[in-house]
């Protein structure tokens, strides 16, 4: 079924849905047809299953057929000092196939990239809902530095370790928690001796090769996922 991203809210069954815009611009690209199903997503929870009654060039006319309200699939978040451009917006479109609530871009020593949120930005978002069916787009949080955050994270902190740290072991904690994982470069010793030190932080290690930051945080997820 073809999936759009809409903006709808309180919608029934046998309600319409007239879509415009650049959703409109995709459905005639694709030459949508009468009777079509489409899958219509409004990025909040919501996801409405559609057919078209009719095709213009100013607007699409979905019918509801059925509205299903979603609940968030887990309480993951995850923060990221950037690597580069091409990395974090592959981490972007993973984040949003695996459910990620927040996403926190960090600034630390060796990140690579300042993140402001960009026409860019939001079609990779899109894209990554529609292929994924995802019905909630993560909430980005404006850029901080490394220091910032560690001051102001109120919830239980995974640290991506490169290292073990027995003293650190992370322990199926329920509830809300981000993951933390540092740039290409890694975290400085510094900066992995302030993260450790935080009474909230607690550590996941690998035992593999070092990891390109998008793998790692598709690992990371996947291992609490399984918790």
């Amino acid at each position: 079924m073809r999936a759009i991203i809409y903006p709808f809210s309180g919608v029934e069954k046998n309600e319409n849905i007239n879509v415009t815009g650049e959703s409109l611009k995709h459905l005639l690209v694709v030459r949508i047809k009468l009777n079509e199903e489409v899958l219509v997503l409004n990025g909040s929870g919501s996801r409405a299953f559609t057919r078209v009654v009719s095709i213009s060039k100013h607007q699409v006319e979905l019918i509801v057929e059925t509205v299903e309200e979603s609940s968030p699939y887990h309480e993951i978040s995850l923060a990221i000092a950037n690597p580069k451009k091409d990395a974090f917006e592959e981490i972007l479109k993973i984040a949003v196939e695996l459910g990620v609530q927040k996403i926190y871009p960090l600034t630390s020593q060796f990140s690579q990239y300042d993140f402001t949120p960009s026409e860019r930005s939001n079609r990779i978002l899109e894209s990554a809902l529609i292929q994924s069916n995802n019905t909630f787009f993560p909430q980005i949080m404006p850029q901080v530095k490394l220091d910032e955050f560690l001051k102001q994270a109120i919830v239980p902190i995974i640290f991506f370790n490169s290292k073990p740290n027995k003293d650190k072991i992370f322990n199926n904690l329920n509830g809300p928690k981000i993951i933390l994982i540092g740039p290409e470069g890694g975290f400085s010793l510094d900066e992995e001796s302030k993260i450790l030190a935080q009474s909230n932080t607690f550590s996941i290690h690998f035992s593999t090769p070092i990891l390109r930051a998008p793998t790692a945080v598709a690992s990371s997820i996947g291992y609490l996922l399984s918790k």
